[in-house]
């Protein structure tokens, strides 16, 4: 690709240079029928005719690949002597083509004050030579070279637009592609979250249930109690299954958990791990919006899972508290030291909780307190 981009940067160049050299051809040719048809054979005219149409080819050699108002000058300025020395089309080309490269060229400022001083003198050389004669045909002559430097002109500025709009256009592509892929990172973390909050929450228990059915078989075999204890573990199971079909309905945009569930939440809790626990409500529920209440039950759930995981607690309880201005969770429960020292160590189930409570606008404080942990929830209406 870069290769083929320099080769058609050098075939433009190398187009550039011919036309240049046709176009100054053409105009030695214009100016030698010019010497024929007016001057004849004067030696000392033909002389600096001579000179002033050398002195146009180096300024027009000179232009092509370095335009500056010197040499836009240059140009102009030969053109003007041609034009005292030998009225004709010669000249003319000569200052069209001086005209447009600055404006085509030149900075703003600059070509305008080129285009007028050459303009201005150009007129007043042909106005000389014909003695004032035509006032016509010197007003037509100023209207063609103004039309010479204001097309470019325009056609500059179109270019310069096109250009910008081409550099906005890229821009505007570049911020897309870095608005999808943060879409599609913020798409793969909630996913993360689902996955942990579902599984944590299941296995967790699962896990729990399975040693004790173990311990049991192993001190007192064939003891129905064992029973008992694997059809709970299977049920858990089933129950795991469950929720996780509830979360990937989640993420194909089917209806979210939410408060609702908080009371079979914290029952469920109670009856496997034999923990006391209590779901208290305050205040009239208000309407949250569907990210805001899998949010609650989700933190509600991972607090719970937390507790069972990491702390040997004596009872557990779980809060909601509705105000005009937001949702407030708060589970608290009550464990020694040691219990409370590894929950604080909990990894991604708090990471997950606060991203959930950030990206709604609310907050998430978890921590150790005198006589337990606490894990608190504030997400605004």
């Amino acid at each position: 690709m870069l290769q083929a981009i320099r080769t058609s940067g050098l075939l433009s160049a190398t187009g550039a240079r011919w036309r240049s050299l046709a176009g100054l051809a053409i105009v030695l040719a214009t100016v030698v029928q010019d010497t024929q048809g007016t001057v004849g054979f004067e030696p000392p005219r033909l002389a600096a005719i001579g000179l002033t149409t050398l002195a146009i080819a180096i300024a027009w050699l000179w232009l092509m690949p370095r335009p500056s108002v010197l040499t836009v000058s240059g140009l102009g300025g030969a053109a003007v002597v041609l034009m005292l020395l030998l009225p004709g089309t010669g000249a003319v080309i000569c200052m069209i083509v001086a005209l447009v490269n600055a404006g085509l060229r030149l900075p703003a400022r600059a070509g305008v004050i080129v285009a007028a001083v050459l303009g201005l003198a150009f007129i007043s050389a042909d106005g000389f030579v014909s003695h004032w004669s035509s006032l016509v045909n010197l007003a037509f002559t100023g209207l063609g070279l103004a039309f010479s430097y204001v097309g470019s002109a325009s056609v500059r500025r179109i270019r310069e637009e096109r250009e910008r709009a081409e550099a906005l256009l890229a821009e505007l592509v570049r911020t897309r592609d870095a608005q999808v892929e943060a879409a599609a990172l913020g798409e793969r973390a909630r996913i993360a979250r689902e996955i942990h909050d579902v599984l944590a929450h299941t296995l967790s228990a699962l896990a729990v249930q399975l040693e004790g059915t173990r311990l049991l078989l192993e001190q007192r075999p064939g003891d129905p109690a064992a029973a008992v204890a694997v059809e709970r573990a299977h049920r858990l199971a089933r129950e795991g299954l469950d929720e996780t079909r509830r979360a990937v309905g989640a993420l194909r945009g089917e209806r979210l958990p939410g408060p609702d569930g908080l009371a079979r939440l914290v029952g469920d809790f109670r009856a496997e791990s034999g923990t006391p626990s209590r779901l208290q409500v305050e205040g009239q529920a208000i309407a949250l919006t569907s990210e805001a209440q899998l949010a609650l039950y989700r933190t509600a759930q991972e607090a719970l899972t937390n507790v069972r995981k990491h702390a040997q607690a004596t009872s557990v309880d779980v809060s909601v508290r509705y105000a005009p201005d937001g949702v407030e969770l708060i589970v608290d429960d009550v464990a020694p030291a040691v219990a409370k020292n590894g929950q604080a160590q909990a990894g991604y189930g708090l990471v997950g909780m606060r991203e959930r409570a950030e990206l709604l606008g609310g907050t998430l404080d978890a921590g150790p307190r005198a006589t337990g942990f606490r894990v608190r929830l504030w997400l605004p209406t």
